[in-house]
């Protein structure tokens, strides 16, 4: 398989970058540190990243985390803003985000989500505005808003929250989990029990469960599972590698338990999800990316609706 990291091009020493798209279809691909943020401005775009497939509707975002396969395509007319943004270069630490599952998605709000996303969208608009436009009113060097938003998802959209259905959130049990995923996926390759864990953080075993049961992916067994997964697919989109030697690289002790996981998570087996984007990548790009100058129109226009949405809507 030929599935590259794709760098993105960042300008003038930003922290982040902006292109307004019209997506008929983008290859598979991955960032290598950037989170990647698709506002479908009008239209819709359909979105497969890892094991998820989502139709992205008019006035939707959705979130890539860095290094997820992801591809985009459309059979419709679209307006669609790529929004990245670098986590090396964001005021919070690389060696906590680059463990990071985010998770800000408009299908997936909870009522008290709801404010922190208009300013998500807030904030991609007018970093999106003033990139494209030629106006000297905005300074083109800015970086507040860009710390502002990573600060924001990093509060109110990660995998600790993502069944949360209110506000308050245990910061040390935040930390917690966050500590058990930074282990799980610098040691995926080699055994590792709950025992162990639990050691480490100073509780029981029984507990330990308790509480990994309470967080998005329901068990530690899941969590393990879910990692190894990640790494596989990686390994079936980015080699030639044999579906048994991919088994091993990951963690897995045998190939029949490797394929029963992935397609537990994939929704299919490994050889079916590499044949499947292998074919995609046979399809011609198609994308054409709008001009600064028209960018600028089309966002003022989309912003100004919006405002005018939340005032009187």
């Amino acid at each position: 398989m030929d599935i590259k990291e794709t760098p993105i091009n960042y300008q003038k020493e930003l922290t982040y970058e902006s292109r307004l798209c019209k997506i008929g279809h983008i290859n598979p691909h991955y960032h290598p540190h950037d989170l990647e943020l698709i506002f479908c401005l009008s239209g819709s775009v359909r979105l497969t990243a890892g094991h998820q497939s989502v139709r992205i509707q008019a006035g939707e975002i959705f979130s890539v985390d860095y290094r997820d396969i992801h591809y985009i395509h459309s059979d419709c007319d679209n307006l669609t803003l790529v929004f990245h943004l670098n986590l090396t270069r964001t005021h919070l630490p690389w060696e906590n985000l680059r463990h990071v599952f985010f998770a800000c998605e408009s299908c997936h709000c909870y009522p008290y989500q709801k404010e922190a996303m208009n300013e998500v969208k807030d904030i991609l608009l007018a970093l999106s505005y003033v990139q494209h436009t030629a106006d000297p009113t905005y300074p083109q060097g800015i970086c507040e808003p860009a710390n502002r938003l990573i600060e924001i998802l990093f509060k109110f959209f990660n995998w600790f929250n993502y069944e949360n259905q209110d506000e308050y959130m245990n910061l040390d049990l935040h930390d917690r989990f966050y500590r058990v995923l930074a282990y799980c996926n610098d040691h995926f390759d080699q055994k590792i029990s709950v025992s162990q864990l639990a050691a480490s953080e100073h509780i029981s075993r029984n507990y330990f469960s308790q509480f990994i049961s309470k967080t998005v992916f329901k068990s530690f067994s899941l969590m393990v599972k879910y990692i190894r997964c990640f790494e596989a697919e990686h390994l079936l989109l980015t080699t030639d590698l044999p579906n048994s030697e991919i088994s091993y690289r990951s963690g897995f002790s045998d190939p029949k338990y490797f394929y029963t996981t992935f397609k537990e998570w994939w929704g299919c087996t490994p050889t079916e999800h590499r044949d499947r984007c292998r074919a995609y990548l046979e399809q011609a790009p198609r994308l054409t990316v709008v001009k600064e100058a028209e960018a600028a129109t089309l966002l003022k226009e989309y912003i100004t609706d919006w405002h005018l949405q939340k005032v009187f809507v």
